[in-house]
C-alpha cells in the first residue's frame, strides 16, 4: 500500500519478475512452441558440428536445412545438419567450392568453383549411385554406394586430372565419384568401405 505524499522504488528487476510470474506458462513458453524451437535447433548445432573435426566445426556457420542460419563462425567454413528426410546421416561441413559444387549440382548446372573444394562427413552418407549423381534409387548394375561411414570428400577444378584415379566405391579405398561428370569428385573413407 502506497501512503499519500509517499514514492515507492521497486527495483526492475523485482518488476520483471512479477510480471513474469503473473503470466501463465503458455504465454511465457508459447505453449511449447519456443522451447521445441530451442531444443531443435540445439540438435541441428549438434548434428552440423558433429560432421567435421570440432577444432573446425566449433568455429563454423552453422544452417538449417532450409537454409537459415544457425550461428554465424568465423572460418570460412560451412555446416549443416542431417537432413530427416533422408536415409542415412549427411551432415556435412565444407568450405566455399564445395558450396559453388552442391549449388550446381542442385539446379543442374556446371560448377565453377576454382580452387581445391574440401568436405567432411564424419557421420557418413546418404545411399547414393556412384555413376548418376541424380539417381534416387539403386538400378541394375549400378555401383550403388550405402552404408559408407565417415569419410572426406575433395573437388578439383579440372576434373579431367583424376582419371588415374579408380572409379570403384568397392575398391577399399579413395574413389572417383560420378566420374566423367561436371560434378565427379574423390571419396576418400576414413572408416572401412565396404565395411569389413
Amino acid at each position: 500500500m502506497m501512503r499519500e505524499g509517499k514514492s515507492m522504488i521497486v527495483p526492475a528487476g523485482a518488476l520483471i519478475m512479477a510480471v513474469t510470474v503473473a503470466l501463465s506458462p503458455s504465454l511465457v513458453l508459447g505453449e511449447g512452441g519456443a522451447r521445441r524451437d530451442v531444443v531443435r535447433q540445439a540438435a541441428e548445432l549438434a548434428a552440423a558440428e558433429n560432421a567435421a573435426p570440432s577444432s573446425l566445426s566449433k568455429n563454423a556457420t552453422i544452417l538449417n536445412r532450409d537454409g537459415q542460419v544457425v550461428r554465424i563462425g568465423n572460418n570460412g567454413w560451412l555446416c549443416l545438419p542431417d537432413d530427416p528426410s533422408t536415409a542415412g546421416t549427411d551432415s556435412i561441413c565444407m568450405n566455399e567450392s564445395w558450396r559453388n559444387f552442391l549449388d550446381a549440382l542442385k539446379n543442374k548446372k556446371k560448377p565453377t568453383y576454382t580452387q581445391v573444394g574440401i568436405a567432411y562427413m564424419l557421420q557418413g552418407d546418404r545411399p547414393v549411385s556412384n555413376t548418376d549423381p541424380y539417381a534416387t534409387e539403386p538400378k541394375p548394375g549400378d555401383d550403388w554406394v550405402d552404408k559408407v561411414g565417415a569419410h572426406i570428400m575433395v573437388l578439383v577444378p579440372d576434373v579431367e586430372t583424376l582419371k588415374s584415379l579408380p572409379t570403384s566405391s568397392k575398391n577399399g579405398g579413395p574413389w572417383v565419384m560420378w566420374a566423367g561428370t561436371p560434378y565427379a569428385h574423390v571419396m576418400i573413407p576414413i572408416d572401412s568401405y565396404p565395411s569389413q
